[in-house]
């Protein structure tokens, strides 16, 4: 039995043991969080032959790191008040945020404590996890920027092209948000990405294997790579004793390259065992690092699914719609969003593009448009700006529409969207507003929906949230 078949089995009998399970979840966190430490120790040696995800997760998110030389450090600290509005309550609020930078580590720490008539806002300070949900971030960065490990709570983890694990976020739920970490280790010859979206209990895990088995070209058959990947949620059993898990194995390669611009083809085949499966084929245009100011990807590909298959499944969703959870409409239990098991094969284009100003600028935009009878394309953006006297940050992924003109329709309850901008008043003024659409547990109602059919699993219903505040930014 090798290594890595020891380690699943470990964890898979961790997760079905009764009688030690609840014991050995800080356990099961703990021993993740050491591997991904000692296969950084040993693995993160310099290496030019593999060439390096940029969309993994948060690795180049702008919002999340500066720019400043090794004996650089930047530092802020925001003291704030003002009001906030969670569904239909205002209370006031006050807000502290603290940042740090220095060359190849940042920190963020956040808190905000809401009271009004009612009393204190109970669900940010009715559970231990709420001391940990303080932590926006704590990363790390290799100065030759080969490796890569992040702790706080996902909100862009991807595998290759998103076929399997595409935008993953562990903060869909915003006050049930869960700590995770993401890693990205690379080799002379080989990449490793790992993310798990909860240290704390079993959870969300997965990993990926990319290796150049011909050598070390630039283009052609020596710049092959091949990924596998496999994802499985250690908290969901859909039959007894069987993890709920997929599946994934890709190629790619460099097939034509002019200046710095790559020209990547690359072909997919993911699967969710007991469910079904799909295969996506495509090429991406990107350019790394253009005259050290900019980075470019582009992809179109197409995608072809079996029934009980949907690509990216393991996204912005997964946290309220998977299943044992779903998306509902108010009180009414009944289910919005389509459950995997009633998806029915199809196929899709996948059509996106990112820009990316080094710590200034991103525009990342992504849209599955699925062609078939049921609402499955899917749509995602992220845009950030700073300037020196604004920051503006833009987060939106939406599902159930049917075509590019269904952008601009209504945007219905499978749908989460933050928008966040800071502008300086004058000296150490600023203003601060966050506006969230979010996600909350809703309790089932015991009835019918209206079209007669009882919703199975956990409701959850969106959550409207504003916080405009007003306060002191201090540099140091």
């Amino acid at each position: 039995m090798t290594a890595g078949k020891r380690i699943i089995s470990a964890f898979e009998g961790t997760h079905r043991s009764g009688f030690f399970r609840f014991a050995c979840k800080t356990t099961v966190a703990r021993l993740r969080v050491t591997c991904c430490l000692i296969v950084l120790v040993c693995l993160s040696f310099p290496g030019e032959s593999v060439s390096q995800p940029w969309v993994f997760g948060s690795k180049d998110d702008p919002n999340e790191q500066a720019s400043m030389a090794w004996w650089e450090a930047y530092g802020q600290l925001d003291l704030a008040g003002g009001f906030s509005l969670i569904g239909p309550q205002w209370r006031g609020a006050g807000h502290i945020d603290f940042l740090q930078h220095r060359s190849s580590t940042s920190l963020r720490m956040q808190a905000t404590l809401r009271s009004g008539i009612y009393g204190l806002n109970e669900s940010e300070t009715d559970e231990w996890e709420d001391l940990l949900r303080v932590l926006q971030y704590a990363r790390w960065r290799s100065i030759d920027q080969s490796s890569y490990v992040r702790l706080g709570p996902l909100n862009r983890t991807r595998f290759g092209a998103g076929h399997l694990v595409n935008f993953l976020s562990s903060e869909t739920v915003w006050d049930d948000r869960t700590i995770g970490v993401e890693t990205q280790l690379k080799g002379n010859r080989s990449l490793i990405e790992a993310f798990t979206s909860d240290v704390t209990a079993a959870s969300l895990t997965g990993i990926r294997f990319q290796l150049v088995p011909f050598g070390q070209a630039e283009t052609g058959l020596g710049s092959l790579r091949i990924g596998l990947a496999a994802v499985q949620d250690f908290s969901i059993d859909t039959t007894p004793g069987q993890p709920f898990r997929g599946l994934e194995g890709e190629v790619r390669m460099t097939a034509y390259q002019s200046g710095s611009f790559d020209f990547v083809p690359f072909a997919s085949f993911a699967r969710i065992p007991e469910y079904g499966q799909g295969l996506m084929v495509g090429a991406s245009l990107e350019n790394a690092n253009f005259i050290d100011m900019a980075r470019l990807h582009l992809t179109l590909a197409l995608q072809y699914n079996s029934s009980d298959f949907r690509s990216g499944y393991f996204g912005s969703f997964y946290q309220v719609s998977n299943p044992v959870r779903h998306i509902a409409q108010g009180v009414d239990p009944t289910q919005l969003d389509i459950p995997l098991r009633d998806v029915e094969r199809g196929n899709s284009v996948h059509a996106e593009a990112r820009i990316l100003f080094f710590e200034r600028f991103e525009l990342w935009y992504a849209f599955m448009r699925y062609h078939g009878v049921q609402q499955l394309s899917e749509y995602h953006l992220r845009l950030f700006f700073r300037a020196p006297r604004f920051v503006l940050s833009v987060a939106q992924d939406r599902r159930g529409l049917k075509g590019f003109a269904s952008l601009f329709g209504n945007l219905g309850d499978e749908n989460r969207l933050r928008f966040q901008f800071d502008l300086h008043l004058l000296r150490q003024l600023w203003v601060m507003i966050d506006a969230h659409y979010t996600y909350q547990a809703q309790v089932a109602v015991e009835a019918d929906g209206a079209d007669g059919i009882r919703a199975v699993g956990e409701p959850f219903v969106i959550q409207r949230r504003f916080d405009p505040l007003i306060g002191l930014r201090l540099q140091f």
